[in-house]
């Protein structure tokens, strides 16, 4: 194993406005920004763009539909970050298209976490 180098690593949620759906909801994107590199994905979760709190990255309100899509948005965040320490302590060093392929699966034939998510 090689020795670990730290390295930036910030997850950001934001709105995808300039693609609204005919229902008028816009889709919830991930950006996963390493040592100042992006990738972004979506979350494939939709929402209207009244609801969003830029400052947190959530949607707001006590709603059921609020807490259901703040609760995904977390396991997303928590899942990126479960995949960031494991690619980190195998691998030493990690960027941000590696990260995301490996959230995303478009990796190795490993179970990812949407994968994962997905089957409960």
């Amino acid at each position: 194993m090689e020795t670990t180098k730290k390295s930036t690593f910030k997850v950001l949620f934001y709105l995808k406005k300039n693609a609204p759906k005919k229902n008028g909801k816009v889709t919830v994107m991930c950006r996963i920004t390493v040592n100042g590199k992006q990738s972004a994905f979506s979350t494939k979760l939709d929402i209207s763009a009244t609801n969003w709190d830029l400052k947190y990255g959530r949607v707001l309100g006590k709603s059921r539909e609020a807490q259901d899509t703040n609760r995904k948005l977390d396991k997303i965040r928590s899942g990126i970050e479960e995949c960031y320490s494991k690619i980190l302590k195998n691998e030493g060093a990690v960027n941000s298209a590696k990260l995301k392929n490996a959230v995303l699966g478009m990796e190795s034939g490993e179970l990812t976490f949407f994968k994962f998510y997905e089957q409960f």
